[in-house]
């Protein structure tokens, strides 16, 4: 455990706070929770949002940031370290490079559909849309997806700016960023709300969000509420063990971990009333669509006098929640190999940017070149055959793969590793919770209720449960 411990420390407990937050807040926030919290109960589904949140999320994460304090390491050599102290097999490095593999893959697209954020900043500021009709702007985001060069333009920007951010030491770098960049999100969010409260559609946004209707509740909303919960926080990436590698011994993980949990739940129903008001406004029926943003609010915004300075600043703001999530990602990848590979910063960083981009391309080419191609993978046990990937796109296997399959799994690993093979003085030592029964509870959750609630993320994102 005295190899490649981590030398560097955030400025204080808000710093992790922040930074932990800036991880959290993703383009997700904006894509798909607006429009699936209304779906599926409004108010009913935010509170089990919550409750999972707190259920699965608030134990996980600070079961993460426990591990990375304890080691001060990444998440591999930080599990191998801790096998070898407590006695457990070396094969538990393998849910860290679960990990580390799923954030890559993930990551590999994430820069591509953050390539979209910075291009629609960039045109709605210069008046793009200015004018344009409901299918106008569908027929222009259909034909940039289309687009392979400039795909592969605002992906290759969005990566050089990681790069450039990742390659700068941690206290210059990532830490003085996400520090400016969190409040400014919230800061653009508010102006966000403001301008919605001006539209047509904020009534029946409230209705549609914080309104509990259990007459759209059934059966699969609390499996959905509890994937929301899991993949809305970086859990198993990890990302919230080497923020917690960073954090000094003062800090209180706790407390933490649970107002980056808050923080997170606000800023998700701020959004979701924000642009289901604008969506309203605009006539539209919100759907769940990863490309809702870019579809429809475009519309809305070069409808309205000075639409493009405000649409330019929520497409700022989607652009800073990418690249918050995206530099956490990339910061538990550049740290492993800063210590695998005993290289520079700026090495890693490059390195890992030239392997996303390049994983990226086959995105981009899945929406124009590889359009009509696709993937099967078929598994065989005992002479059966199950075909988990029928006729998909490369971009689909990809995120099938390290969403579907290794980022829960690996989490699942983690927690079991947690619970069952960390003895409960070294935990109890490790937590510093305010006193002993808070520790139980901890305790019994990350043992009993936490694996329980992932291996039901991993067999519902799987299809294998059914509700």
């Amino acid at each position: 455990m005295a190899q490649h411990k981590a030398g560097f420390r955030w400025s204080n407990q808000s710093t992790l706070i922040v930074v932990g937050a800036g991880a959290t807040l993703s383009l997700n926030d904006f894509l798909t929770f607006p429009v699936m919290a209304g779906d599926n109960g409004g108010g009913a589904f935010l509170l089990m949002y919550g409750f999972f949140l707190l259920l699965l999320g608030l134990p996980l994460m600070l079961s993460e940031m426990m591990l990375g304090r304890m080691t001060r390491q990444n998440i591999v050599p930080g599990l191998s370290a801790l096998s070898q102290q407590f006695g457990a097999a070396a094969s538990w490095k393998w849910a860290g490079w679960l990990a580390l593999f799923s954030g890559f893959l993930i990551l590999s697209s994430y820069a591509v559909i953050s390539g979209w954020s910075l291009a629609y900043f960039v045109k709605t500021g210069a008046g793009v849309y200015n004018g344009v009709t409901l299918d106008g702007v569908s027929a222009l985001f259909q034909k940039f997806q289309g687009d392979t060069e400039a795909m592969m333009l605002w992906q290759t920007l969005f990566v050089i700016m990681l790069v450039s951010i990742s390659a700068q030491k941690l206290s210059k770098g990532l830490q003085r960023l996400l520090v400016a960049m969190v409040p400014l999100m919230v800061v653009l969010l508010v102006v966000g709300v403001i301008y919605a409260l001006n539209s047509d559609g904020m009534q029946q946004s409230i209705e549609f969000i914080l309104y509990p209707d259990w007459s759209r509740v059934d059966s699969s909303t609390p499996i959905l509420a509890l994937q929301r919960a899991f993949f809305t926080l970086a859990l198993g990436l990890g990302v919230m063990m080497i923020f917690g590698a960073y954090a000094g011994e003062k800090v209180n993980l706790g407390y933490a971990s649970l107002l980056i949990i808050v923080i997170d739940f606000l800023f998700s129903i701020l959004t979701g009333l924000a642009i289901n008001a604008l969506v309203f406004s605009a006539g539209v029926e919100p759907v769940v669509d990863d490309a809702l943003a870019f579809r429809v609010l475009p519309v809305i915004f070069g409808s309205h006098p000075y639409g493009e300075i405000f649409g330019a600043l929520f497409f700022l703001l989607l652009l800073l929640a990418a690249l918050t999530t995206a530099l956490a990602i990339l910061e538990a990848l550049v740290s492993y190999l800063r210590a695998r590979f005993r290289c520079s910063r700026l090495r890693a960083a490059v390195y890992t940017g030239l392997g996303l981009w390049l994983i990226g391309l086959g995105t981009i080419f899945s929406y124009s070149l590889w359009q009509d191609a696709g993937i099967t993978i078929t598994l065989v046990f005992a002479d059966q055959a199950y075909r988990v990937i029928n006729e998909a796109h490369f971009n689909d296997v990809i995120l099938f793969l390290s969403s579907h399959v290794m980022q829960p799994l690996g989490a699942l690993l983690l927690a079991i590793f947690v619970g069952w093979k960390i003895p409960r003085s070294n935990s109890h030592a490790a937590l510093v919770l305010p006193n002993r029964k808070l520790f139980e509870v901890w305790n019994f959750l990350i043992r009993y209720i936490t694996p329980i609630l992932l291996l039901i993320v991993l067999l519902s994102t799987l299809g294998l449960l059914v509700f």
